[in-house]
């Protein structure tokens, strides 16, 4: 398999082998070794990768992963996101694991990858198009088996927050990597498979072993604690109308904690069945089905709760419409919620400035459902204030302390306040905040916890059970290694340990049974630690400092509920931020 690299300009290419797992960390190699001091995200000598690694896209349970490397335009920083669904099996059958982009295209056009070659075409048409109909449009060109990435109508413009959308419906979210191709003047990369002709990846060095581990899987996952819950529907998109204490998750830009985003009962799960639209399918070769299609888009854990709560409303159509539009458009759900809560708190503060007011539908604000798609497009239109991202909107307008944001990049809706691991990872990560980084703090709990994984955990050196609030630097480093390992690999950690059905020496076999390569379980640490140094490096000569959190989960203590009174140390927790940066920082 290839890992391509590719001039935008010229169309002048290269390939050499994946080396070592490939993936995110071969694209941190070449990332890292382009940069010799700061540099500006916009810089098109700065290498954009697509990569998948040596294990993913094969077709094995928890394998269909692939993710994008580069420097965000959200955050100057480091950034990664990665993409569930088959696009990572549509990069191995078009014969690579990996394509690096260097400059831009002279004028907007889409990349198509075949036989581990790459080709600039003209986008033509397709320039200008939502996510849905460039798609269509690409797979009527170039084969219904081809894998398609896309951006949209917001890439195109430059919005901050801007995503790419694989395969339809699973975006690669978060750090504006929409916004990263938009500026190159790529609207697409498109893999066609090769071959046989029969449009799929190769088969697992193991392919028996791969079977072993499905099976095993599928028969274990309906009476699952969590993979059940992910396999069910509604899905594990729906949980904010099962969260019950204030303070869990962000209402209201995370200032109300008085309130539970479940008192809003247009949320239960029970609401969700008449906005279905597809299920089932939507990862090869696994078989738990925790992204479902709703109102015609994929829905994914975050969403809801930042289009819904975090905004005041709960009203489920709305909230759904926009997660769609979101799609269509190729915007990031979670940035542009953070980004209109920080707006609507400063509108409701009386802050909110003339110019930036002007810009907005009239009665926009917490609780104002009907505006909500609205609000979306707008986002999306070239120059909008909204498509800047809250940090910057909030440093407009004077009142930086509006924005919920770590180092640009707006939080995940999981308040830190209650789960100090979490918020220690959204201030240290070297990419930023994002909810997936480690297991959650509550999941240990003794009270609140998923005891059926505690016997896992204490297997792979964490101190459980422990009190949620506990600000344990040494679990948290643990876990950072641990799922770090698993996204170096590319293997999914909403089937993984320590709480789902791929323990960590399931792990280390499902490696061997895909690549042919054995690892043992601190070797899977061990690869999590290097990945996290790496990004490290790359922001150490990007010059960025370390990160914190707003102002507020250090001094609005949860107001009432079972986490009352929680609140953030500042001390400690800048104490504990600099520790971790220590670690990543030694060889």
């Amino acid at each position: 398999m290839t890992y391509l690299h590719l001039d935008l300009g010229s169309g002048g290419q290269y390939g050499e082998p994946a080396v070592g797992w490939g993936g995110p960390l071969q694209a941190l190699s070449v990332l890292r070794k382009a940069l010799d001091g700061p540099a500006d995200p916009a810089d098109p000598r700065l290498p954009v990768a697509l990569v998948t690694s040596t294990v993913a896209g094969l077709g094995a349970v928890g394998t269909a992963r692939c993710a994008a490397v580069g420097v965000s335009p959200l955050s100057g920083a480091v950034a990664e996101t990665r993409a569930e669904g088959p696009y990572a099996a549509g990069m191995r059958a078009a014969g690579i694991t990996g394509l690096s982009l260097t400059g831009a295209a002279d004028q907007p056009s889409y990349v198509v990858v075949e036989a581990g070659r790459a080709t600039v075409l003209p986008a033509g048409e397709l320039w200008g198009p939502e996510t849905g109909p460039a798609t269509d449009a690409l797979l009527a060109r170039h084969g219904r088996d081809t894998a398609v990435a896309v951006i949209g109508p917001a890439g195109e413009a430059g919005a901050r927050y801007a995503d790419v959308v694989t395969c339809r419906s699973f975006p690669l979210s978060r750090l504006g990597f929409g916004a990263v191709l938009g500026a190159r003047r790529i609207k697409a990369v498109v893999c066609v498979p090769s071959g046989s002709g029969e449009g799929r990846a190769p088969w697992p060095h193991d392919v028996l072993a791969a079977q072993a581990l499905f099976t095993a899987y599928r028969r274990e996952m309906p009476d699952h604690p969590l993979a059940g819950w992910q396999l069910a529907a509604p899905g594990f998109g729906a949980w904010p109308g099962t969260s019950t204490e204030p303070g869990a998750a962000a209402v209201r830009n995370f200032a109300d904690t008085a309130t539970a985003p479940a008192s809003w009962l247009g949320l239960h799960p029970d609401r969700y069945a008449e906005f279905l639209t597809w299920s089932g399918g939507g990862c090869p070769g696994c078989p738990n089905d925790c992204v479902k299609g709703y109102a015609g888009a994929g829905l994914h854990q975050e969403a809801v709760a930042m289009l819904g709560p975090n905004l005041g409303i709960g009203d489920l159509g709305p909230i759904l419409a926009a997660n769609a539009r979101c799609q269509d458009l190729g915007l990031d759900p979670v940035s542009l919620g953070g980004t209109l809560a920080c707006v609507f708190e400063a509108a409701e503060r009386g802050v909110l400035p003339p110019w930036l007011a002007a810009e907005l539908p009239a009665g926009a604000g917490f609780g104002a459902a009907e505006l909500l798609v609205e609000l979306v497009e707008r986002a999306a239109l070239p120059g909008h204030p909204l498509g800047e991202g809250a940090a910057a909107l909030a440093a407009r307008i004077g009142a930086p302390e509006l924005a919920m944001t770590s180092r640009g990049v707006e939080l995940p809706p999981f308040d830190p306040r209650i789960q100090p691991g979490l918020g220690l990872m959204y201030a240290a990560a070297p990419i930023g905040p994002r909810y997936d980084a480690v297991e959650h703090d509550l999941d240990f709990d003794p009270v609140y916890g998923l005891p059926h994984c505690f016997d896992e955990a204490e297997r792979i050196g964490l101190s459980v059970p422990a009190p949620a609030s506990t600000l344990d630097v040494a679990r948290t480093l643990r876990l950072a290694d641990l799922w770090s390992g698993l996204d170096a690999l590319l293997i999914c950690p909403f089937a993984s340990t320590p709480t789902r059905p791929l323990t960590l020496d399931r792990v280390c076999e499902l490696v061997r049974a895909t690549s042919g390569r054995p690892i043992t379980p601190e070797q899977v640490f061990a690869l999590g630690r290097d990945r996290l140094r790496a990004q490290q490096e790359v922001n150490d000569r990007l010059g960025v400092p370390a990160g914190t959190l707003p102002a507020r989960f250090f001094d609005e203590p949860v107001a009432t509920g079972a986490h009352r009174a929680a609140v953030l140390d500042r001390t400690a927790f800048t104490a504990a931020v600099n520790a971790i940066h220590h670690q990543w920082r030694t060889p």
